[in-house]
Formats: structure tokens, C-alpha cells, sequence
């Protein structure tokens, strides 16, 4: 009898509401959806989000903020991952983590190292606090993209079918030359 019970309490402990709330177990995300958060996606899906940075150009070693955009300045993200890659198989740069602690670098056993991160808990984070510092390492062209679970607004908690892709960010290194830039 024990043993049902505690079967049964993970179970429940399993559900869409707990899927998601630790952070991405993964580097990256390049198609949805999701199979293993959701076989299917929400129809309409969430869309409208998008990647913005303050250059179009980086510096490696010079921090460039990058931010997760909605249209809507409402929307809120129940979950994030963020990724920068210079090549298929290598991560571009670091993430600095914000102070606020909402997000982290992607636990193992994924090695991603400091060019992915994500949200550690559920809670819902809006725009202003998907805002984050990337420190670049390369002078090779670097890729920038983030999958979000997009707040659903659901009692339960669970989201996992709200998935979207942001549209690809390319950065390439920007030449300074006496203080103004070639691009």
C-alpha cells in the first residue's frame, strides 16, 4: 500500500505544472515542438517574439545586452533559454547571470558551459526582467536565439504546449577603426 502511494506521488509530481520550472535540461531548441515537453502546440501557437540587441555588431570582450521582445508589453515568459553558438557544434561567449537569480547556466549533465542559460523556476518573468549581459569570446559570426514557454495563464500551471522559437539574431564582429566602426 506504501508503495502505491509513493508511485502515485511522484506521479503527480510528474504533471505539465512541474515540467518545466528548473530550467531547460538542454543547450539549445532548432524545431518545434518539443516532443518531450509536448507533443503538440497550442493553436494558435504563441508568436511575436523576438531577440533585440543594443548593436548589430560585437567586440570580443565588450558585453552587449541582449533582450527577449514581445509586441505586447503584457506577455510575460513562463520559461526561457537563451543561446549563443559560433558554430554547430560550439558555444559563442557567456551569459552574465542577472543579480535577480531567476536565471542559471544549464545543469548537467549537459555541458553547455556560459553560452546557454535559463529560468530556474516557473514563476512568470516579464519583459523587463528578460534582459540579459553576453560577453563575446570570437571574432567568428555568432548565432543568437531563445526558446520560451510562453505564460498560458492556466490554473495548473502547465504551459508546455505554449512553445516558440525567436526568429535567428547573426552577430559579426564590428571593426573599429580611430573610433568609429566598420561594419
Amino acid at each position: 500500500m506504501r508503495r502505491s502511494i509513493s508511485v502515485l506521488v511522484l506521479l503527480l509530481a510528474a504533471s505539465d505544472s512541474f515540467g518545466f520550472s528548473l530550467g531547460s535540461p538542454i543547450c539549445e531548441v532548432n524545431s518545434l515542438p518539443l516532443t518531450e515537453m509536448s507533443p503538440t502546440l497550442a493553436s494558435p501557437p504563441p508568436s511575436g517574439w523576438t531577440l533585440e540587441t543594443e548593436r548589430a555588431y560585437f567586440s570580443p570582450g565588450a558585453s552587449l545586452r541582449v533582450r527577449v521582445r514581445h509586441p505586447s508589453p503584457l506577455k510575460q515568459a513562463r520559461g526561457i533559454l537563451l543561446w549563443a553558438k559560433r558554430s554547430q557544434f560550439l558555444g559563442g561567449g557567456r551569459f552574465e547571470l542577472p543579480a535577480s537569480g531567476a536565471f542559471q547556466y544549464i545543469p548537467a549533465p549537459a555541458a553547455c558551459g556560459e553560452w546557454a542559460i535559463s529560468h530556474v523556476n516557473a514563476t512568470p518573468k516579464s519583459l523587463d526582467d528578460l534582459q540579459f549581459d553576453w560577453i563575446p569570446d570570437t571574432t567568428a559570426p555568432v548565432i543568437l536565439r531563445a526558446f520560451i514557454i510562453e505564460e498560458c495563464f492556466q490554473p495548473s500551471g502547465g504551459c508546455r504546449d505554449q512553445q516558440a522559437l525567436t526568429p535567428i539574431v547573426v552577430l559579426e564582429e564590428g571593426v573599429l577603426v580611430n573610433g568609429f566602426e566598420a561594419e
